[in-house]
């Protein structure tokens, strides 16, 4: 009957970022998520050489300002400098940004800020840089020799040859390099050629950060299936899924309940995640919405 059931909407905290920290072996990062420390902030604060927290109701209103605009800078930083982005790009970004527009317009601030923030992320979390070092020079090894094997292992090193041990394995078949991740599912890329020391492919151009934003994407691909079928195995049926979030439709005389559950299963991860902190939250509502 219409109004008996519920729809419990469960996310998937900041899982890309997550995900980066702890494959790339940035271990200060990875704790901070595992912690439940608010990384934005911590960012941020080294970013400001000043204090910057969530606001609080005893703030006053230019203080509530002044916390989330840097607060803001931090939580951009952490999830979209990952993959490489630079400062043309993250200031353009910015510029593009109805809020943050007339910032920059005025001055307070400008391009030579967003590349401090930029080399700031790089320096402090230093291990994704050299994570997207790691990842080319597997992919540019395995498309120059197509008979060898070369693998990205759990301590953070390159290997030649498959080993049990590995996070990533990379090899090339008649010009198609595969790379294997850690769940054991494989992503394919055709006509691979290595040009003027440039990846070329199928679609054009790679490097360590687009190769890096591939693997990371997939990952949270392969946690979503695996929480899509543990939530349909624990009779929380999945009705839609957007992203990093299921939505399941329950009874509502067992919502509550279900909704604790469900969280439960998306903080949690199969074996080959061992080390990943992974969090979710999520509301019980009569209608789906964001």
């Amino acid at each position: 009957m219409p109004g008996e059931n519920i729809f419990i909407i469960v996310d998937s905290c900041q899982v890309e970022a997550r995900i980066l920290a702890w494959i790339a072996g940035q271990e200060d990062l990875t704790n901070g998520f595992r912690n439940k420390e608010d990384i934005y902030s911590t960012f941020a604060t080294r970013l400001f050489g000043c204090e910057v927290r969530k606001p609080v109701e005893t703030d006053s209103d230019s203080d509530r300002r002044i916390f989330t605009i840097r607060r803001g800078f931090g939580k951009d930083a952490i999830l979209g400098c990952g993959y490489g982005m630079g400062t043309n790009t993250f200031f353009q970004r910015c510029r593009e940004n109805p809020e943050l527009r007339p910032m920059f317009d005025s001055g307070k601030y400008d391009w030579d800020f967003i590349d401090k923030l930029i080399k700031t992320y790089r320096r402090t979390y230093a291990q994704i840089p050299k994570f997207w070092q790691a990842v080319e020079k597997c992919f540019k090894w395995a498309t120059r020799y197509p008979n060898e094997v070369i693998a990205y292992t759990a301590d953070y090193e390159t290997n030649r040859g498959r080993l049990q041990n590995a996070l990533l394995t990379f090899w090339n078949q008649d010009g198609t390099v595969y790379l294997q991740l850690p769940s054991g599912r494989t992503l394919t890329y055709r006509h691979c050629r290595v040009i003027n020391k440039k990846i070329k492919w199928q679609w054009g151009t790679l490097w360590g950060g687009s190769i890096t934003e591939n693997i990371i994407q997939s990952i949270a691909r392969d946690l979503l299936g695996y929480w899509i079928l543990e939530l349909e195995k624990a009779n929380l049926p999945v009705v839609l899924h957007a992203h990093d979030e299921t939505i399941s439709l329950v009874p509502k005389s067992s919502a509550e309940h279900d909704l604790k559950r469900a969280i439960a299963t998306m903080s949690m991860g199969p074996e080959w995640t061992a080390g990943l902190p992974l969090s979710a939250e999520g509301e019980l509502s009569g209608v789906y919405k964001k």
